[in-house]
């Protein structure tokens, strides 16, 4: 199941679908997810906890070559979440490999119906200026 998990969280039709932000020649896509989302098996291949009080971020970094196609490249990212009662928690994010595609995967728990703010700072190709990303995303419990 090659590039299973970034195709499933790409295109998603449902309530939560992936954004993006360009910066100069590169392009951040990202996704906040409930991991109920995903099957048992796909959970399981990614090592991804799979519970209803449980999400993860999916970002993935292109670099947006000349002729218009688009390249994926490693990053270094840190950052985290942050509720409506200012309680923050940090996202450690693990970097996933397959065939020519990387993305990165961030684990972390939420309450039913938390509003989660995400700043997540992002350093393509591990060097060179580091752009933030920050996204708003609501996350119900199934």
């Amino acid at each position: 199941m090659r590039v299973v998990l970034m195709l499933l969280l790409w295109f998603t039709a449902g309530c939560t679908l992936a954004e993006s932000q360009k910066f100069g020649e590169y392009t951040v896509h990202y996704i906040a997810v409930n991991s109920t989302f995903l099957t048992p098996e796909i959970a399981g291949q990614y090592h991804i906890v799979r519970s209803k009080r449980a999400a993860f971020v999916n970002i993935a970094v292109l670099h947006n070559n000349p002729d218009g196609s688009t390249t994926p490249v490693t990053a270094k990212l840190s950052g985290g979440r942050t509720n409506l009662m200012q309680q923050t928690g940090p996202i450690p994010f693990v970097e996933i490999r397959e065939d020519k595609s990387i993305y990165y995967i961030g684990q972390f728990d939420f309450s039913n119906a938390e509003i989660l703010r995400f700043k997540i700072d992002v350093q393509p190709e591990g060097k060179g200026e580091t752009r933030v990303i920050e996204w708003t995303t609501q996350l119900y419990s199934d």
